[in-house]
């Protein structure tokens, strides 16, 4: 099992599973868990650490949880206390996908009435939107903002791909890229990321602030003013 493994069972399951760009961050997180503990087949996981590191209630948490778990991504046993960490298994075949399900926290405080109606919520028509997120990486790759935007928040390829499926997942969602070409798509990509990691970095100053008791961090500098986009190489 591996990091890149994963991460194609992921973009192949999004082809028949619908997943909030919230479920994806959770399973992205418990992929980097996975990989610091040296890849067990089981691991553990208090909830309170993953909704601090995602800056996300525990009723949202558990919502993305349970899309993982209906994917077949995940396994997930919940603790028998307060203080016994969940477990943790990440899945790269469906074949725990029902019995997974069962072991779903079933306690009130998860909202599972919020679950069903999040499920049933009338989604956007999408008919305008030009490429599907894999299309349109591919072509912001082709761009030299790629090799901008990667040495100057000092990421890799994968966590760029990371953050323009969250920008793509989210932009759909609202009807932000109906009608816009791929050109567009790259450029809205490039002035969003900035954006989007300051207030990432926003919430964890204010976050930390608040645990240390110390006057609140006014947060990052204003979002990175980049020129127009530079197509082709």
């Amino acid at each position: 099992m591996d990091g890149y493994t994963l991460a194609a069972q992921l973009r192949r399951t999004r082809r028949r599973y619908r997943l909030s760009a919230t479920s994806q961050a959770l399973f992205y997180e418990l992929v980097a868990l996975a990989n610091e503990e040296g890849w067990p087949a089981v691991f553990t996981c208090s909830n309170g650490e993953l909704t601090h590191a995602l800056s996300i209630t525990e009723n949202t948490m558990a919502l993305a949880r349970q899309e993982l778990i209906r994917a077949g991504l995940i396994y997930y046993r919940s603790g028998k206390s307060k203080r016994t960490f969940s477990e943790y298994q990440l899945l790269t075949t469906l074949k725990f996908e029902v019995k997974a399900a069962t072991n779903v926290d079933t306690n009130p405080a998860t909202n599972a009435d919020d679950y069903n109606k999040l499920k049933e919520k009338p989604k956007p028509k999408q008919t305008g939107v030009v490429a599907d997120c894999a299309t349109g990486f591919e072509f912001f790759k082709s761009t030299k903002n790629k090799r901008l935007l990667m040495e100057k928040h000092a990421m890799t390829e994968e966590e760029l791909e990371w953050y323009f499926l969250v920008f793509y997942d989210s932009k759909v969602d609202l009807g932000d890229l109906d009608g816009k070409t791929l050109e567009e798509m790259a450029r809205n990509f490039y002035y969003w990321l900035p954006k989007h990691l300051a207030a990432q970095q926003n919430n964890k100053e204010k976050s930390c602030a608040k645990k240390e008791s110390a006057t609140p961090v006014r947060g990052v500098e204003a979002a990175l003013q980049f020129t127009d986009v530079m197509m082709r190489e």
